[in-house]
């Protein structure tokens, strides 16, 4: 009876050292995945924190609206990369009264990016960004099928950047 009591002991020790280990690691484990995914919370909301932009409604035609987004930030906005993919969404829209349209706008022309409050404007083929302390023109163009702007409409231009922060303004045709 003796050997019979250690040995179940022993087997009853080895069970409880197999739970403990894979609880431990189970935790360790979860501790882990937490502290990870707090680290690329808190990292995107510094995105958001440094990324700071004014939009200014320039113009307004029937069918097109030119605007201007300036960094005043602490974060680089990238508009378009080499093969012309644009990293930042603008959604146009328009209308009085109960009728309104809106339109997400990817396809939009970048116009002129030039250093604020200068006259130095720099080449859009190759500084496709818009760094802190500068400014970016940009065409928008309305989807074709999409009605024309009315002289009476309210436009609404939302500029959203890669980084998940916004900048609006309105205008109408003058």
């Amino acid at each position: 009876m003796g050997f019979s009591v250690g040995l179940a002991s022993f087997i009853v020790l080895i069970g409880f050292v197999a739970i403990f280990s894979t609880v431990c690691t189970a935790f360790f484990t979860s501790v882990q995945d937490i502290s990870y995914t707090a680290n690329e919370y808190v990292s995107n909301q510094m995105d958001k924190i440094n990324t700071q932009m004014q939009l200014t409604v320039d113009s307004v035609s029937s069918t097109a609206t030119t605007v201007t987004v300036k960094n005043v930030g602490s974060k680089t906005i990238f508009l378009q990369n080499s093969d012309g993919y644009n990293w930042n969404t603008i959604i146009l829209a328009y209308g009085s009264g109960s009728q309104w349209h809106s339109y997400a706008i990817e396809s939009y022309t970048v116009s002129e990016i030039k250093i604020t409050s200068t006259n130095t404007s720099l080449n859009t083929a190759t500084h496709n960004y818009i760094n802190p302390g500068e400014q970016a023109r940009l065409t928008l163009n309305l989807p074709s099928g999409a009605p024309e702007i009315a002289s009476q409409d309210i436009v609404s231009v939302t500029f959203a950047s890669h980084y998940g922060t916004t900048a609006s303004s309105e205008g109408a045709i003058a």
